[in-house]
This record gives structure tokens, C-alpha cells and sequence, in this order.
């Protein structure tokens, strides 16, 4: 039997067999042929796979940096919106301070000036009122006109031309809360 090598797939095809029945011929060929194409398709699933595979490591990958990325905003967002909840709240206990501590500032004023109102009735508010007569004239000189006992302050309040001294009860009770806080600072 006369045999050659096929070219394409390395079978070997007899040549010149006067078999009548073609298939018997051909059946190596067609065997060799299937064998070729299924390798073949071997390959293209193979390559395809590792194609595919690629492409969802790839994809993993991108989409793994994107939740690290929207991880990474959120963090930052969720740090700059409490940064911003700590400065509001300080901000408000800042003003809940300064309001407190005007309110209590309101309520010592009134309560001084209620007690420097209140000497009108010590026995010795008349020498307090002649002590600052006293003062007053030797501010502005005995040509002062005093004041003297003002129903709705108390104390004296003297004028001379464009000169005026105030030792009125609720002034006074003014310049001990300045002194107390002076000292109050300087402690």
C-alpha cells in the first residue's frame, strides 16, 4: 500500500487504494479532520477562557478600587461632617456660655444697683450723701450745683458749665462691679 503524509494534519492517507467504498478511504481523514477541529476548539475555549477570566480579574480589580475609592470619600466625608458636627457644637456651647455668663452679668448689675438703692434706707445713707457732696465740691468747687437724693437714683449728681461728676446709687454700684472685675481679672 502506497502511503504520503498529509500535509496539514501529519496523517497518513493511503494513496492509490482501489477500494470501491470511498468511506473506507476517507475515514482517516475525516477522523483526522474532527481530530484537528476539536483541537482547535480546544484551543479556542482555552484561549477564551483565559480571556474571560482576564477580564473578570480585571473588572474585580477595577471595581475593587472603586469601593476603596468610595470607601476612602465616605471616610473623608463621614470626618469632615463630624469635624463639622465638634465645631458646631463648640460654637453653640461657646454662645451658651457667653449667653450664661451675660444673663448672670444682667442679674449681678440688677442686683447691685437694687442693694445701692436699698443704702437709702441705712441710717447711714445720709452721711454717705454728705460724704459725696463733699467730694463733689471739691471736684468742680462750691459753685457746683448739687443734686441731691434724685427720686429715681439716689446718691448726688453735681454740674458746673460742662463738667459733671455722677456718685448717683446706681453708678456707684457700676464702679464696684468694674473694680471687682479688675480684680477678679488681675486674680
Amino acid at each position: 500500500m502506497n502511503t504520503e503524509t498529509s500535509l496539514d494534519t501529519g496523517l497518513r492517507v493511503p494513496i492509490g487504494d482501489t477500494s470501491d467504498d470511498p468511506s473506507i478511504v476517507l475515514e482517516p481523514l475525516r477522523l483526522a479532520l474532527l481530530a484537528d477541529a476539536d483541537a482547535q476548539a480546544q484551543a479556542l475555549v482555552a484561549a477564551a477562557t483565559r480571556e474571560v477570566e482576564a477580564s473578570i480579574a480585571a473588572v474585580e480589580q477595577q471595581c475593587n478600587e472603586e469601593v476603596a475609592e468610595i470607601e476612602r470619600r465616605s471616610a473623608s466625608a463621614s470626618r469632615a461632617s463630624l469635624d463639622q458636627r465638634i465645631a458646631n457644637t463648640r460654637a453653640d456651647a461657646h454662645d451658651a456660655v457667653l449667653s450664661a455668663r451675660a444673663r448672670t452679668h444682667d442679674r449681678l448689675v440688677e442686683a447691685a444697683h437694687a442693694a445701692a438703692m436699698n443704702m437709702r434706707h441705712d441710717p447711714r445713707y445720709p452721711a454717705l450723701l454728705d460724704h459725696f457732696e463733699a467730694v463733689a465740691r471739691e471736684q468742680l468747687g462750691d459753685d457746683a450745683v448739687i443734686e441731691r437724693d434724685p427720686l429715681s437714683r439716689g446718691g448726688i449728681v453735681a454740674e458746673l458749665g460742662s463738667r459733671r461728676v455722677d456718685y448717683s446709687l446706681p453708678r456707684l454700684a457700676d464702679r464696684a462691679l468694674e473694680v471687682l472685675a479688675d480684680e477678679v481679672a488681675r486674680s
